[in-house]
């Protein structure tokens, strides 16, 4: 099953596809990039070459000729969209509260790129009414950011998000406000406690 995202961000062959599956790379000529995520707060900035690249939760291109994958079963998969350079970051509760957002922000300003025009799409992840949190991951985030239901507390890692986005002045940013919790079809790690994973790509027409 693909799900077409492409025309969210609606720069002109520009393609975000997710699968529910492995994609079928015999349809894709392009050189796949994939991260070995660990919820680190770690990103790159690559221009060539496919492999597998270790300790690394978001990875930046503006090779045209690559494609960037993700691997998600509840954490937010986060595609950066811009004509100069475009990436995909993978974030959860860790990765955002140790900074992944404000490192891939770090990043591409040091590769001298402007984040003027630069499009946010935050893909299917799991939602505030189902991320439910112990104490110690709920202390690591301002109050604003938590909902207190049924003396448990749940999390928007969305809003948390959009907010760090927003602190470097991005604010083109499209929510898919799809739960892979609530939504069956998704892989849920929350929910199934499943191994699968909902692979998402961002590249470009040749």
């Amino acid at each position: 099953m693909l799900i077409d995202y492409s025309e969210k961000i609606a720069i002109k062959d520009l393609n975000i596809f997710f699968s529910l599956s492995n994609f079928n790379n015999s349809e894709n000529t392009k050189t796949i990039a994939k991260m070995n995520q660990t919820h680190s707060n770690k990103s790159i900035f690559i221009d060539r070459l496919s492999k597998e690249y270790e300790d690394c939760d978001g990875i930046f291109t503006s090779n045209k000729d690559l494609v960037l994958e993700v691997s998600t079963a509840d954490c937010l998969p986060i595609f950066f969209a811009d004509k100069n350079f475009f990436g995909v970051v993978h974030a959860g509760w860790k990765g955002l509260a140790e900074g992944i957002i404000e490192n891939s922000i770090g990043l591409l300003t040091k590769n001298g790129f402007l984040l003027d025009n630069t499009h946010i799409l935050i893909g299917p992840s799991i939602r505030k009414d189902h991320f439910e949190v112990k104490e110690d991951v709920a202390r690591l985030f301002d109050n604003k950011f938590l909902i207190s239901k049924n003396e448990k507390t749940f999390l928007s890692l969305q809003d948390i998000v959009i907010n760090q986005l927003n602190s470097f002045n991005i604010y083109d940013i499209i929510d898919v406000e799809e739960c892979t919790y609530s939504t069956q079809h998704y892989h849920s790690y929350r929910r199934d406690k499943t191994d699968k994973r909902i692979k998402g790509r961002i590249y470009w027409d040749e």
